[in-house]
């Protein structure tokens, strides 16, 4: 990544309505590629974020919330270049609707739409659904390119799992809920320990973790042992019902995990083809995941960023 540092000086005003700060919308803050932050574009972000998780805005947290704002952004508009670098247009309404019906039942908005709960937060809906638009135009600008490469040996799958099951070998499952955390480093790390403890799981998922599963406070759902890799299913096996598994280094990302709950499915109530579906569709999620985690940060590396300080 090649940095180009000027000056730097922000004022960031908590509970403060985007509308309401016209006179610094215009301080330029960093430069990303040809695209610019402004302190507009940070407040906005911050308050996006503390819409998201349903929480009122903490000056404990102001510092934290400014890098991951920051971060937030830069992530967009390095997504963006690429997509528009390969034309990508195509992306699914349907699963941005489901997404936006997720986060609602998620923040448990009741009688309140996401847009209106947005206002309340000073949040601009409308900037939120064209990054929300972006990341699942990434998605399809990296299964396009990526493609060829996720095929998995669904024959193998199914002869494991017969096997399996005619040996009377039990098919375990276990709810599982993720925290992740690009790009880490012990400082990061440290904030998402302390915030585990004082505010739990879920809401720290909510608040930090960069996994799409983040709307859903981390949640996962039910996954079959055999769907998850074996540096994850180490982990996992060492942990009772509600802990939290030790940080878990992937590439430049850490994954947290936490046990929900686990269960043995019976012999006599197997649906055989879900779960060689589930197992096929976790193998290949996965492996779009390291292209996608690979790709970015390879932009990253190549990005020109100013940031003014």
């Amino acid at each position: 990544m090649r940095f180009k540092i000027i000056s730097f000086f922000l004022v960031f005003f908590f509970g403060l309505q985007i509308n309401s700060i016209a006179n610094i919308n215009d301080k330029i803050l960093a430069k990303i590629g040809n695209e610019i932050i402004t302190n507009y574009d940070i407040i906005n972000e911050i308050n996006t974020i503390l819409a998201l998780s349903n929480k009122p805005a903490n000056e404990k947290d102001f510092k934290n919330l400014q890098s991951i704002a920051f971060t937030s952004l830069k992530k967009i508009l390095i997504k963006k270049a690429e997509i528009e670098k390969y034309k990508i247009t195509k992306y699914s309404q349907s699963d941005v609707n489901n997404y936006i019906s997720g986060l609602e039942q998620n923040l448990n908005l009741q009688n309140v739409s996401l847009k209106e709960h947005f206002k309340r937060y000073g949040a601009n809906y409308d900037f939120f659904m064209e990054g929300v638009v972006i990341n699942f135009k990434w998605n399809t600008l990296i299964y396009s390119l990526y493609k060829k490469q996720l095929d998995v040996d669904k024959e193998l799958i199914k002869t494991e799992l017969n096997k399996q099951i005619k040996k009377g070998k039990e098919i375990k499952e276990f709810n599982l809920s993720e925290i992740v955390i690009e790009n880490w480093d012990q400082t990061k790390l440290s904030l998402i320990k302390k915030s585990i403890d004082e505010k739990g799981f879920e809401e720290t998922a909510a608040l930090y973790s960069n996994s799409v599963s983040s709307s859903q406070g981390g949640s996962i759902g039910w996954v079959e042992a055999r769907s998850i890799s074996q540096t994850y299913l180490k982990e996992i096996l060492k942990l009772n019902k509600s802990q939290i598994s030790q940080p878990i280094k992937i590439n430049n990302n850490i994954v947290i995990i936490k046990l929900n709950d686990k269960r043995t499915l019976s012999q006599n109530n197997l649906d055989v083809l879900e779960i060689e579906n589930s197992i096929i569709k976790r193998k290949k999620e996965e492996k779009l995941s390291i292209f996608s985690d690979s790709h970015y940060l390879d932009l990253e590396k190549k990005a020109y960023i100013e940031i003014n300080e």
